[in-house]
């Protein structure tokens, strides 16, 4: 990635640009596209966890991990450490679409 990229631009919303709520759209309508938008926001706070290595550089991984671990589908791990790699704990995320395991339990429910 280029360090100088302006993640200020404009066109980093285009996809969003095609959006519209119609007149006469329902709370339900509104509720359901902000949902959609929830999975981004997880995902920021995601890689904003990403622990760096002890030389200050980041360790690689797959997003498909993440949801993996998320949903309890551990023997499709790459990196069967994947929650090591986080400061944030992936099963207090939010990934709209995807069933979150329920076999540990998160800080949130240990409360």
């Amino acid at each position: 990635m280029n360090s100088e990229y302006d993640f200020n631009d404009w066109r980093e919303y285009e996809q969003l640009f095609d959006i519209e709520i119609p007149d006469g759209s329902t709370a339900k309508y509104v509720s359901d596209l902000v949902e959609s938008f929830e999975k981004y926001k997880s995902a920021a706070m995601l890689y904003a966890s990403l622990k760096p290595k002890e030389d200050g550089t980041y360790p690689s991984f797959k997003f498909l991990d993440v949801i993996n671990y998320y949903t309890g589908q551990d023997k499709y791990l790459f990196n069967k450490n994947i929650q090591d790699l986080f400061s944030i704990n992936i099963l207090d995320l939010n990934f709209p679409g995807s069933q979150k395991r329920t076999d540990i339990p998160t800080k949130k429910e240990e409360k």
